[in-house]
């Protein structure tokens, strides 16, 4: 009879010390999620609940009556602290009692003055996280005492015509209309227009930017340039400046597969340089970190070129092509926002923050307009990470009647 044979010590040696690694690895891996989970693993799953809940306009009032009461200089008084909202909402109160019916209102036609209250508190305070006082003098609500409440109302106007001009036009538009806080989000001024990864992830290295005409051709002569692209810029800037700066030099046509080329085309007879291509990645980059999505959010990945809108289903994305129709319009979008800001109540700085390339900072997009400066939402400004941004409103969530009013008024849905 065979006995069985014994491990060898070198095989007892090898096995003892493989379980001992496993054991460390183990307690190693433990200790690790242990520490991190005392260094703020509550933390940051309250920020992510936080951050995938619906929008909520009550979150921006809380912002205003948690905040430590400020110190206006320019003539207002607090806007910010549980005093300053409650004195804004009973002197908002007598006034309704006051005056029934709507004084000074230019824009919210058609509403009482409780309804106009009533959209006010929760849409326009509660979205940019500031009280009554930031835009009105309180002792009368209807007088144009501070220069907010003038752009206030200019803004108002342009949740009007963005939604009228762009977003009902949408290629399989779903019913996500912009509203106050789709760009501003408890913020009144200094939107983020970048998020950190684009920071991190694009350095800061000299780019040449030529861009193409209204022919598709390549502007390489730097005096045929516009003047802010005829130096080198830095890579973060260039990318911008498509953001900003984009046309369609060739609209889509279903009939048409080379069709719908714009500004960051990059086939075409002669092609693009390695500069370009540089930008171009860059843009896209910056367009998907905003959306929080990948190439095949937009594109067929075996077919960059196309929108194909009626291929079949066996795609990564059934729905690619009109998300790219989709991103283009945004483009033309954040053009026209560029091109028309001055016009929509944005109040100008005398100076551009001294951090980062003069004419840019790394929160904000800075124009500047007979020698002010005016900042301009982008793509992350809204999207802030969402293919649709939290704070959109939809129009399936929108009751009728008067609490439609106080919801969403119909004069800001682009006339829809």
């Amino acid at each position: 009879m065979q006995m069985a044979s014994r491990p060898s010590d070198r095989q007892s040696a090898v096995l003892i010390s493989v379980a001992v690694g496993v054991v460390v690895a183990v307690i190693t891996t433990a200790t690790f999620y242990w520490i991190v989970e005392l260094s703020g693993g509550e933390e940051r799953r309250e920020a992510a609940r936080i951050a995938a809940a619906p929008y909520d306009p009550t979150s921006g009032i809380r912002l205003i009556t948690n905040a430590e009461p400020n110190t206006p200089t320019d003539g207002r008084q607090p806007w910010l602290g549980t005093e300053a909202w409650t004195a804004g909402v009973q002197v908002g109160q007598e006034y309704i009692a006051q005056f029934p019916e709507p004084q000074n209102v230019e824009v919210l036609t058609g509403m009482s003055t409780a309804q106009i209250w009533g959209y006010m508190q929760q849409n326009v305070s509660g979205a940019l996280g500031v009280g009554c006082q930031y835009c009105h003098d309180i002792n009368n609500f209807a007088a144009d005492t501070y220069p907010q409440k003038a752009a206030a109302r200019n803004m108002l106007r342009l949740v009007n015509d963005l939604n009228a001009q762009f977003i009902v036009n949408l290629p399989n538009w779903r019913g996500n209309y912009v509203q106050c806080a789709t760009c501003h989000n408890g913020q009144p001024i200094n939107m983020e227009v970048v998020g950190d990864r684009f920071v991190g992830s694009t350095p800061p290295i000299p780019a040449t930017v030529d861009p193409l005409d209204s022919q598709g051709d390549v502007i390489v002569d730097a005096a045929a340039k516009p003047e802010e692209i005829q130096e080198p810029l830095p890579l973060q800037n260039a990318v911008l400046y498509y953001v900003y700066n984009y046309q369609v030099w060739r609209p889509y046509s279903p009939d048409e597969p080379e069709s719908g080329r714009g500004s960051l085309a990059l086939t075409y007879e002669g092609g693009r340089t390695q500069e370009q291509v540089n930008i171009n990645q860059g843009t896209m980059n910056y367009m998907a970190w905003s959306l929080g999505g990948g190439c095949t959010f937009c594109h067929n990945s075996r077919n960059f070129i196309d929108y194909e809108l009626d291929a079949a289903g066996n795609l990564p994305n059934p729905e690619y092509g009109y998300n790219k129709l989709k991103a283009q319009r945004m483009l033309l979008m954040t053009t026209w926002l560029n091109a028309n800001w001055e016009q929509y109540g944005a109040i100008p700085k005398t100076d551009v923050p001294d951090i980062g390339p003069a004419g840019f900072y790394q929160d904000q997009y800075y124009r500047r307009i007979e020698g002010e400066y005016y900042t301009v939402p982008g793509c992350y400004s809204c999207h802030a990470g969402r293919d649709i941004p939290k704070a959109a409103i939809n129009q399936a969530d929108i009751p009728e009647g008067d609490a439609g009013l106080l919801v969403f008024p119909p004069v800001l849905r682009g006339g829809t």
